[in-house]
């Protein structure tokens, strides 16, 4: 069995309703993992108006990886 396309939208063809987020956020501070996914009835580029409801530019985003190596 293969794991789906990380670069893909839709992880799964034809299932228009779930995406990979990293695919679908238009903001560079919001850092997501390759197999974060969201699911919404109403289509799942309503991520950050439906999941974001704080969100500053000029604050910039967490780099994950260096956070996890820290600890």
């Amino acid at each position: 069995m293969h794991a789906p396309d990380p670069d893909a939208i839709h992880p799964m063809p034809g299932h228009t309703r779930c995406a990979f987020i990293k695919n679908i956020v238009t903001r560079p501070t919001i850092i997501v993992g390759d197999y974060s996914y969201y699911d919404d009835p109403e289509g799942p580029e309503r991520f950050e108006e439906h999941c974001v409801p704080y969100h500053y530019d000029f604050i910039g985003g967490a780099d994950i990886t260096r956070l996890e190596q820290a600890t």
